[in-house]
Order: structure tokens, then C-alpha cells, then sequence
């Protein structure tokens, strides 16, 4: 089925990927060299499967837990997160754990690709599969992509941004030096680029959260007060935008109110709520539960239906705005 993202010039139309897409690869080392082991699992064992979350407290990574929990959960597996509190040395030191405790499958939401790959290696050597997000890992069984992350995403939302203020003056707020939050932000100053948007400013909120973000914005607003749109690569930085805009008493655009113009990443209820009452302009869903819940059903694939993996799997987003905010239903609900 064919998509137009939107109506504005230089946009094209795109195949929509619908809920979950799957692309296939060729046989990892792994795949092939833990066949054995896979064919001698029971499907009535009781799994552990091991996680290293990149961020307990992060938004947009805490709810891939989740997803992740409540499936294992689901399937009477026992399951064990370890907090790498955004440090790459952590999340080896983790994933070393965890594959010393014995765990039969491994996750990883990864923090720096070259250094993590070393433990990766070490898990699928003990014939441990190993399911990664946002980072590809060639040691690794399949990777758990999210488009939110992707030139699609960054696509959408230069289009939207240039339909509601051509040549808009915006101002760029990544995250954390992590890869999938770096790409997610690089491909929207290119798809700004391409679409002629003015990038007045650009810095990344390191904290992830909305405190850390308050100082930035206030200080790209002061420097830059010709500003007309304040893209942001999570909702909580969005939400702390749309705080210092409102304590200026600058507009925030909303519907066919004119204003500054306040965009997010993620899909929480703050920030649906803030849309509906024309406090921010749009979102982007990510649906990390949902990528939680496929990294869980990828493994199950491995170890008890002994299937071959798909190499990709891709989870899809969803914009809201005002038009359609009513259709939005909270990620526990699902």
C-alpha cells in the first residue's frame, strides 16, 4: 500500500511497512554453528533470557523492558534486565554477567557497537543468541529496528515542517551519543536539507530527560528568537521546549492555531495530552513495547520452534497530531 507522507513539493510517495516488517538474511556463525544445541531444547523448558538495558530510566528505552517483561512473563520464562545507566563499559560488564549466570538468550539495546561487540562474541561462542536494538551485531542472531530511527521518520517530519512553514527557521535537539538516537537525528538534518528547512542551531540533550533538556532549550531559544520550530528527537525533550516556550508566553502551533511549532519522538501520554490541548504540535509513536515484545518472540522462534531467525525486524511508527489524537491508545492498553 502506498503512503504520502505529505503534501508538500519535494515529497514522495512511500511503501508503508505496516506493523512489523521482516527482512530475511543469510545465516549468521551463530545460526550456523549452534544448530546442534538448538535442536536438543525443549519446548517445555523454562527459558532465561538476560537484557542489557542501555537506560533504566530513559523513555524511550524503559518501556522496550517492559514489552520484554510482560512477554517472557506470558511464556513462563524467567527474565533478568541489568542497568548499564548509559555506559559502555557497564553494558560489557552486564552482558559478561549475564552470560555467566547461564542465561539461554541475550538482549542488548546497544551503546557503542565496536566495544559491545567483543561480549557479543563471547555469547554466541556459548551458544547463547543474542538479539540487539538499533545496532546490527554480526554476532548477533537478529537486530530489532525501530523506524522512528529511520530517514522514513525524518522524512515525515521535515515534510510536516515545511508544509505548516516553508524554509522554517527550526532549531535541532538530538539525544545521547548512542547509535540509534545519532542516526535518528542525522537523518533529519538531512531530510531538512533536502527540503530547504533553515537549521539555525543544533545540540543533543545528553540526559535524555526533560531536566537536562530545560537549560538547552532556554538557551537556543535566547540565542535564536526568530525561531519557528523546535525539532526534538524524544518527547521529553519536546516537553521541556514546550515548557520555556509557554513561560516566554511564546504561541505553540496547534491545529489551525499559529504558533512555534513542537515536535517529539515516542508517543507517551504526556506528551499525547500536551498535543490535545495545543500545547505541543506532533509526535511520533515508536511503540517500544511493541519492539520489547518482538525481541522476546524472536527468541522464542530460536529456541523452542528451532526456526532460523530473521535478520531484521523492523517496528513501524504512527504520527498523531491534533487531527487525529483521538485514535491514540496508551501503550498499556494495547
Amino acid at each position: 500500500m502506498s503512503l504520502q507522507l505529505e503534501q508538500c513539493g519535494k515529497c514522495v510517495p512511500i511503501t508503508h511497512l505496516g506493523t512489523v516488517v521482516v527482512l530475511t538474511g543469510a545465516l549468521t556463525d551463530f545460526e550456523q554453528t549452534n544448530s546442534c544445541r538448538a535442536m536438543t531444547l525443549e519446548v517445555a523448558k523454562q527459558f532465561h533470557i538476560g537484557e542489557s538495558c542501555a537506560f533504566a530510566a530513559g523513555p524511550g528505552v524503559w518501556p522496550i523492558t517492559r514489552g520484554q517483561r510482560e512477554r517472557t512473563q506470558a511464556l513462563g520464562w524467567q527474565f533478568t534486565s541489568l542497568d548499564a545507566a548509559m555506559s559502555p563499559q557497564k553494558q560489557i560488564a552486564d552482558i559478561t554477567e549475564l552470560v555467566g549466570s547461564g542465561v539461554d538468550g541475550l538482549t542488548a539495546y546497544t551503546l557503542d557497537a565496536s566495544l559491545a561487540e567483543v561480549a557479543y562474541e563471547r555469547a554466541a561462542a556459548a551458544g547463547i543468541p543474542v538479539v540487539t536494538f538499533g545496532s546490527e551485531s554480526p554476532s548477533g542472531a537478529a537486530v530489532i529496528r525501530q523506524q522512528v530511527d529511520s530517514a522514513v521518520c525524518a522524512a515525515s517530519a521535515a515534510c510536516h515542517l515545511a508544509k505548516l512553514a516553508p524554509r522554517t527557521r527550526v532549531l535541532v535537539i538530538g539525544g545521547p551519543p548512542v547509535p540509534a538516537l545519532a542516526a535518528r537525528t542525522q537523518h533529519f538534518l538531512e531530510a531538512a536539507a533536502k527540503l530547504d528547512l533553515r537549521v539555525l542551531a543544533r545540540e543533543d540533550n545528553v540526559g535524555d530527560v526533560d531536566e537536562t533538556a530545560r537549560p538547552i532549550v532556554a538557551r537556543l531559544l535566547d540565542h535564536h528568537p526568530d525561531v519557528e520550530a523546535v525539532w526534538c528527537f524524544n518527547d521529553y525533550t519536546a516537553l521541556a521546549a514546550s515548557a520555556e516556550l509557554q513561560r516566554r508566553g511564546l504561541p505553540i502551533q496547534s491545529g489551525a492555531k499559529s504558533g512555534i511549532i513542537v515536535s517529539g519522538i515516542g508517543g507517551i501520554p504526556a506528551m499525547i495530552e500536551a498535543i490535545a490541548h495545543g500545547q505541543a504540535t506532533f509526535t511520533y509513536d515508536s511503540r517500544p513495547v511493541d519492539a520489547g515484545r518482538a525481541a522476546i518472540d524472536l527468541l522464542e522462534a530460536i529456541l523452542v520452534r528451532r526456526e532460523k531467525p530473521p535478520r531484521e525486524v523492523w517496528i513501524d511508527f504512527a504520527h498523531y497530531d491534533l487531527a487525529n489524537i483521538d485514535r491514540y491508545v496508551p501503550w498499556g492498553e494495547r
